[in-house]
């Protein structure tokens, strides 16, 4: 690897000026002339003299109008002259440019001088939180974290303030209670313990759970990031050929790190090699082709030259320019580097994306979540409070705000937010295994919940590469041949051509494999490669399909009658390449033209037949109504008019016949759809998701790709603003463009108008810039789904899609042909940039957030019948729950199966409805909370209460007989007893609540209907293991200590399953009424639909499921 003199391997140096990371050369950078000093680097005034020289030299390179603080790419380098270019750069170029002999380049001492001045050549990426900053505050930030720090304070603030020993805690709790022996008490002989030293459990157990909760979403996301970071160490960048000068200033060949050039620097590329800075093209070859795609969006080769180009043409325009980032397709350049680092094209615009990301849905949905919950706990906490200074049983201030603080901290679900996080590292985990990858784990969530698909189509939608879909040959060669039997049309079907008109395509094949400057090559694994333009590969590959393959292509290319003896490279003016092929001397050789139709057709025979040229502009009206490139092959045999040396550009100067060539044929390429596309397109359709195309490409192109993956309906719809806003340009864009960063609430009434016709109907956005994809994001959420505000994603694999990445709430990544600053800017990347995997993706998304919900009303629904004892001492009730068994059901056994939801199948027809809007329809809505405490939370209680009077013996008497301080000390065994049926009772509910949350509508056992059943086994095996620890509670004696619990008789233990059937008797019942009154609605509205006419495509067959209520 070269480095320049005097230069420490690695070194990153101080920025002094323009060039630095951040800073636009030309520019001064903060604090400028104020230099970091060291050994290595500026140690003497002279060299800071020479770097403000340097600067100062380096401004010509911008235009008068610059600011000092420009973020726009402004140059004039594309406007100076070679030797203006080595005057500013104080290098030389030799042999026009070439460079290729002589003395050239930067001295090797000055480009070691720019190398402290410029700093790397390495684009700055986006700041990075420390990880143990970012570990702190997932620990202890966020809304619903903070609620639950809340309560551990106040836990620890109890233990504290009131260490003292109240009256019930002088009770023995150390001995074993025996309840089929009810009311004698056998007491152990060890030491009395307070009760007191139980409620350290409970602060401890929070603590730990929030801490968990966050090193796994810490670990999640930390895991994610060092996937990123493979997937760019596996993107190696080799070193770039160049010259530069010694001291005694004799030429040096060199091989340059990318991030040690500077400008100055003149660098040798080829066909793929991927540009390595900012470059002025000094010298190339004819028909010298870039792929702008990362930068533009469009996947249409781009020519280069060495013109200077006037004064006023903007530099994105400048052919005689080539950015970072970019491929060269075809040719080869001797180039100076001009910009490197943040100061490249590439690098202003990753600096223009540093804005903070769109907070994602379910941090919306937490805080709505927490703020009910909330409320909900401290309206409990006050009551529970009145509820003890009114008890029957009179206890100690120490008492009171305990059982106060335990039925506040009972409404508190403390195990949601380990289940949220370890749910959703399931579910990017389930992605991964399609091919995504989830940088941000919340991402999950999101993506469930988007209602609209913004898609790149380069690369995303289609596979980013040309390919010929059509052969056009004469179905009777010869003059007259075309007018008489017409054309021949061959379509690519299932990804190859077939041959049974193989005989009429061999010529066609044949110009195609001759005239051609790609290149074939079979390497040591047998496998075909090909390098060169999209285009001419894409014909090459197409001919060798058809002559038998790439062997057989290069036998017939290689073949002493078709050697090439001369050739006219295509470039911008003929817009044709002329290969000349045959045995030197010989009679025989013959000429294949090749180019734009127009030009083409204009060299042959036909072109004086009016019939046989109507037919091949039908043919070629047909292919581009298709979105095809079209490319026409003519043939001409020189016979004895071959001149001893062909010479000649052009048909001007040649010295060889240029007319009467004989049609063969023509190519239609393009590029294609990828597999699966289509398919996926429908399924987010069906699913109520909106996709839509934002492509750089030609509105044409973009219309007939869109119309084959079912993007754009094959027939016009009738409504007149469809038709109109089905494509929109981005010259219809230019005026619709917000004043500010983003569109504001008090934007004019035309704009809003427009933009809430064109969100309702467009679904093709084409020839749009960076900025306009942006806006359309934000367009989407202001005045999608009907002032709402949709739910957007946008993918997409170019620098020119990060801002609109970033704005989008889920932000989709290629990761294959992705770029740095895309896949930084996303939330989401695709590892086989395949749109289906997306949309796969938003499957388990939505599954996610559907399980998700479910397992929320799962944990709420233990709530009321948590809280009911302590309302029930107002009528003198005995204590039916104490708070260790609250935390034993919420820690102990809950948490893991709420988390076991995460691996729930789908209920039926999942992407049949339309997505749940988090702004409309919330996580937690009013439906989830009638569910969770109006219904299933009621009958829990209800079964609790039954269980606890008739199950436990004596509980009932001893309620009538009246609750006092001495009664609850005498009958001790009796209370222990019926707290533990109690707890029994609700665990047994939990079970029956989790089997009925499984489903929305659809019946678990069958009930009139198709069996879900129990799919699940990690929820099974949670079922067997909340049971088992359970009964371990109930018999084994340290858990009976700890828990407040005593043995029960086999008669208290089986009473309760009663509770278990009941509860999911009853809940069945429910899903069938409530399915019979959906297929009612459902028929209703089919029969409204049908005398309309039509029906709304964008609700879906099925849409109405998920907008209904589910309790009504």
């Amino acid at each position: 690897m070269y480095r320049p003199n005097g230069t420490p391997p690695g070194a990153v140096y101080p920025s002094m000026a323009n060039g630095v990371p951040g800073y636009t050369m030309g520019q001064m950078a903060p604090g400028q002339g104020q230099f970091p000093r060291s050994e290595s680097m500026f140690s003497n005034s002279s060299t800071i003299i020479q770097a403000e020289i340097i600067r100062q030299r380096y401004k010509k390179l911008q235009p008068k109008d610059a600011l000092d603080d420009e973020k726009d790419y402004k140059t004039v380098v594309h406007t100076l002259s070679r030797e203006g270019l080595a005057s500013v750069f104080k290098t030389r170029f030799t042999a026009e440019g070439r460079c290729d002999t002589g003395n050239a380049g930067l001295r090797e001492e000055q480009a070691a001088i720019y190398n402290e001045v410029y700093g790397p050549n390495r684009i700055t990426p986006p700041q990075k939180e420390n990880k143990w900053v970012k570990l702190l505050r997932q620990m202890f930030c966020g809304i619903f974290n903070i609620l639950l720090w809340c309560c551990v304070i106040a836990e620890v603030l109890l233990i504290l303030v009131f260490r003292g020993e109240s009256v019930s805690q002088e009770v023995a709790s150390g001995g074993r209670v025996d309840l089929n022996m009810p009311g004698e008490v056998d007491f152990d002989t060890k030491e009395v313990k307070a009760e007191q030293e139980a409620d350290y459990v409970t602060p401890i157990i929070l603590a730990l759970v929030i801490i968990m909760a966050a090193l796994l979403q810490w670990h999640a996301e930390q895991q994610a990031e060092e996937s990123m970071e493979a997937m760019q160490k596996m993107q190696s960048v080799a070193l770039v050929p160049g010259v530069r000068r010694n001291s005694a200033g004799q030429r040096v060949s060199v091989e340059i790190d990318p991030t040690e050039l500077v400008p100055g620097d003149v660098i040798f590329l080829q066909a793929g090699d991927r540009i390595p800075a900012d470059v002025r093209i000094l010298h190339c070859t004819d028909g010298m082709e870039v792929d702008n795609s990362a930068l533009t969006g469009e996947s249409v080769p781009e020519p280069r030259d060495v013109k200077t180009e006037k004064a006023g043409v903007p530099p994105t325009e400048a052919k005689n320019l080539a950015y970072f980032g970019t491929t060269i397709l075809k040719g080869n350049a001797c180039c100076v580097v001009h910009a490197i680092g943040d100061s490249t094209f590439l690098g202003k615009i990753a600096q223009g994306i540093k804005s903070s990301r769109v907070k994602s849905t379910l941090e919306i949905q937490i805080e709505h979540f927490v703020e009910i919950i909330a409320k909900v706990a401290v309206a409990v906490g006050l009551l529970s409070l009145v509820a003890n200074l009114l008890s029957p049983v009179k206890r100690s201030p120490p008492d009171i705000l305990q059982n106060s603080a335990a039925a506040l901290f009972a409404q508190v679900p403390e195990g949601l937010l380990p289940t949220v996080t370890i749910s959703l590292m399931i579910a990017s985990q389930q992605m991964v295994a399609r091919n995504v990858l989830v940088r941000k784990i919340d991402a999950v969530e999101t993506l469930g919940c988007v209602s609209v698909f913004c898609s790149d189509k380069t690369g995303t939608l289609t596979k980013g590469e040309m390919t010929v879909q059509d052969l056009v040959v004469p179905n009777k060669p010869g003059p007259g041949g075309v007018a008489a039997e017409g054309l021949l049309v061959v379509e690519r079907k299932l990804g190859s051509f077939p041959l049974q008109q193989k005989a009429k395509l061999d010529t066609l094949a044949l110009c195609g494999t001759l005239n051609n400057a790609a290149e074939m090559k079979i390497d040591e694994n047998g496998e075909e490669k090909l390098t060169g333009s999209p285009t001419e590969t894409a014909i090459l590959q197409a001919s060798a399909e058809v002559q038998g393959g790439a062997e057989q292509a290069t036998k017939m290319k290689s073949s002493p009658g078709n050697a090439k003896l001369f050739e006219i490279p295509f470039n911008s003016e003929n817009k044709w390449m002329l290969t000349i092929h045959g045995q030197r001397g010989s009679p025989n050789c013959f000429l294949v033209l090749k180019g734009a139709p127009d030009r083409v057709l204009k060299f042959c025979s036909v072109s004086k037949d009016p019939q046989g040229m109507a037919r091949i502009e039908a043919a070629m009206q047909d292919l581009m109504s298709k979105a095809r490139r079209v490319l026409c092959v003519a043939r001409r045999e020189l016979g004895g008019a071959a001149p001893p040396k062909f010479e000649g550009s052009g048909p001007n100067d040649c010295n060889f016949p240029m007319q009467d060539f004989e049609f063969v044929g023509l190519f239609g390429i393009e590029d294609p759809p990828k597999d699966g596309v289509a398919e996926a397109v429908l399924k987010a359709q069906r699913a109520g998701v909106k996709v839509v195309m934002v492509t750089g490409d030609h509105p044409d192109t973009a219309r007939a790709i869109a119309k084959r993956i079912n993007i754009l309906e094959l027939e016009p719809p009738d409504i007149e603003e469809a038709k109109e806003f089905s494509v929109i340009t981005g010259t219809m864009l230019e005026s619709k463009v917000p004043q500010g960063d983003n569109f504001a609430d008090d934007e004019e009434q035309e704009l809003v108008d427009w933009w809430t016709v064109a969100t309702t109907h467009a679904r093709v956005f084409a020839r749009v810039s960076p900025i306009h994809k942006q806006v359309i994001v934000q367009a989407y959420q202001k005045y999608g789904y009907e002032g709402v505000g949709d739910i957007c994603a946008m993918t997409g694999d170019g620098v020119n899609d990060a801002p609109a990445l970033k704005q989008a709430e889920v932000g989709v990544a290629m990761g294959i042909r992705g770029t740095e600053v895309a896949k930084d800017a996303a939330d989401i990347v695709l590892q086989d940039d395949n749109f289906a995997s997306i949309v796969d993706g938003i499957e388990q998304g939505r599954l996610s957030s559907e399980n998700l919900q479910k397992s929320i009303m799962y944990t709420l629904c233990s709530k009321v019948p948590q809280v009911a004892p302590t309302f029930a001492e107002l009528l003198g009730v005995p204590p039916a729950l104490t708070v260790a068994q609250i935390l034993l059901i919420d820690i102990g056994t809950d948490i893991w199966t709420a988390i076991a939801y995460a691996l729930q199948p789908a209920e039926s027809m999942l992407m049949e409805r339309v997505p749940r809007h988090p702004r409309l329809k919330k996580l937690v809505n009013w439906e989830v909370l009638v569910y969770s405490y109006g219904y299933i939370g009621q009958l829990q209680m209800f079964f609790c209460w039954l269980m606890f009077f008739t199950a436990s013996p004596g509980t009932w008497d001893l309620w009538r007989s009246g609750m006092s301080e001495e009664v609850e000390l005498e009958n001790e065994a009796l209370i222990t007893q019926g707290m533990t049926v109690y707890y029994w009772t609700l665990m047994l509910g939990q079970i029956a609540a989790a089997i009925s949350t499984t489903t929305k509508l659809q019946s678990v056992f069958g009930l009139c209907g198709p069996p879900y059943g129990l799919p699940n086994c990690t929820l099974n095996l949670m079922f067997v293991f909340e049971m088992a620890l359970g009964l371990a509670v109930i018999y084994i004696e340290p858990l009976q200590n700890l828990f407040d619990t005593g043995t029960l008789s086999l008669q208290c233990v089986l009473q309760p399953i009663s509770a278990f059937v009941g509860i999911c008797f009853i809940e069945e019942v429910r899903k069938l009424l409530f399915r019979r009154r959906e297929k009612r609605l459902s028929d209703a509205e089919s029969d409204a639909s049908s005398s309309e006419g039509h029906s709304s495509s964008e609700e879906g067959s099925d849409g109405s499921d998920s907008g209904r209520p589910l309790l009504c």
